[in-house]
């Protein structure tokens, strides 16, 4: 019995060693891989918003450090807040300001930035804006000499303010981005013809500043009218950015998906019907030929020919995917439109049954419109 309970007393000791050897390593630290920074991008002046730091992974070793450093603000500086921290900033004048963060653990640092135009209280109406700010600097109007404007059209811009030793005034891209500029007199008035390839509404922004170095903006959208019509109803409700295009076209039906050509973009287009990432695809039409005689079609199925065929044969997965024909290629007259969005469009394809084929964004999804 003595000799049970020796036995027993040594084992105990040994792993108490054991796990007094594990415990005196030290852990593995996994540094941040990155930090993201959201928050607003515009804003108004004398407004707290807030803005959040995101840390990835969710595993990097605490505690994580955050320091925070923007445009006319203090510095912040926020330990073991976890993998997400959250200030605010205001800000009194007009101006962009710029946030960095920056996140550190006792693996890594990573640092992030973020941008914020902030703007006056005051709004801006059409076709005059009126403002009303402290008296040694202001943009008294900032108009357009329509209400509404067409494609193609001239129209003219005219400003007035007061204070002011420089002004700039930019045409905004349709992403928010400055586009065009021009040096201009703090008062006066500017030609300008928009494109007839413009949709939806143009955009414009007033920069003016004096000598001390302060500044104040104002911006003027103007909306414009759609002069295309849609080849299908019920149509988006957005303008299409263009006329619809007549072509030459064929359709052809697969075990699991459906392919078409348009001979005025010469493209086929790839709609799959599985559930894999990228449910549609676009491919230059290439080729003109005959079938491979080495594949041989199940009973009742095809083979795609000539451009299809092509595609079908050669482009990577697109057989796997697609599989056998269910019937021959079938010509058609083909229609195409698209949404004038100016990033992630819409497409429509008309089908050979009368109906629409929509196609998503970046391949993202597509469907029948009966």
């Amino acid at each position: 019995m003595r000799s049970y309970w020796r036995v027993l007393l040594s084992t105990i000791i040994a792993l108490l060693g054991i796990l007094e050897i594990v415990s005196s390593e030290p852990l593995a630290v996994v540094p941040p891989a990155a930090v993201q920074l959201a928050g607003p991008t515009v804003g108004e002046r004398n407004t707290d918003y807030p803005f959040t730091a995101t840390v990835n992974p969710l595993t990097a070793t605490l505690p994580l450090t955050y320091s925070w450093a923007a445009t006319q603000q203090a510095p912040v500086v926020h330990t073991g807040a976890g993998t997400t921290d959250t200030v605010q900033f205001s800000w009194p004048l007009t101006r962009t300001a710029t946030l960095t963060i920056t996140a550190t653990n006792a693996g890594g640092v990573v640092s992030d930035t973020h941008v914020i135009l902030i703007n006056p209280r005051s709004q801006l109406y059409l076709p005059w804006a009126l403002r009303q700010h402290s008296p040694d600097l202001t943009i008294l109007s900032f108009t357009a000499n329509v209400t509404v404007a067409d494609p193609g059209q001239s129209i003219t811009l005219t400003w007035h303010s007061c204070g002011a030793t420089s002004a700039t005034l930019y045409h905004l891209l349709p992403s928010g981005q400055f586009g065009t500029f021009w040096s201009v007199a703090p008062t006066g008035s500017m030609g300008y013809d928009i494109s007839s390839t413009t949709r939806n509404s143009e955009r414009f922004m007033l920069f003016i500043s004096n000598s001390a170095g302060d500044s104040e903006m104002a911006t003027l959208s103007l909306p414009l009218t759609c002069p295309d019509e849609w080849f299908f109803s019920p149509a988006p409700d957005i303008c299409p950015a263009g006329p619809p295009v007549y072509s030459a076209g064929a359709e052809e039906h697969f075990e699991q998906g459906v392919m078409l050509w348009r001979e005025a973009e010469d493209r086929i287009y790839v709609l799959f019907a599985d559930e894999q990432v990228g449910v549609w695809r676009v491919y230059t039409d290439e080729w003109d030929g005959e079938p491979d005689p080495n594949l041989e079609p199940p009973p009742g199925l095809y083979q795609p020919v000539r451009g299809f065929g092509l595609v079908w044969r050669e482009q990577p997965h697109v057989r796997e995917r697609l599989g056998w024909a269910l019937i021959e290629e079938v010509p058609y007259e083909s229609i195409y439109q698209s949404t004038s969005h100016w990033k992630y469009r819409h497409f429509y394809i008309k089908a050979l049954d009368g109906g629409v084929w929509h196609l998503g964004p970046e391949g993202s999804e597509w469907e029948h419109l009966p």
